[in-house]
């Protein structure tokens, strides 16, 4: 494992934004996680835990109404940002050594 518990499965570099990539990761405890967002901003990089878009009662798409951009909701949450953001940083070293050529701005 790259990262203390963390191991990269998969990775699909996409650039668009601040979005990087996809990245499927297992935990030490056997949990695999799929879609976790990759993004770099502000000489800052995070990962982001799987969200879903939000519909209407129709099944569309909900937008937001400044942007324009699709909104999400997340499928999963941790309990406190102090454990969200070890997360991240865990996933981003994991990433590092993985794929270090994807991740250079």
């Amino acid at each position: 494992m790259s990262a203390p518990g963390i191991e990269i499965v998969e990775w699909k570099a996409m650039r668009r934004n601040s979005l990087l990539g996809f990245a499927t990761v297992r935990l030490r405890m056997g949990l695999i996680i799929a879609d976790i967002t990759i993004h770099s901003s502000n000489g800052k990089r995070w990962a982001s835990l799987p969200s879903r878009p939000m519909v209407d009662r129709d099944g569309n798409a909900m937008r937001d109404r400044a942007t324009g951009k699709i909104r999400y909701s997340p499928i999963l949450n941790w309990s406190d940002r102090d454990t969200a953001d070890r997360f991240s940083a865990a996933v981003i070293t994991a990433l590092e050594a993985a794929h270090p050529q994807d991740l250079k701005e």
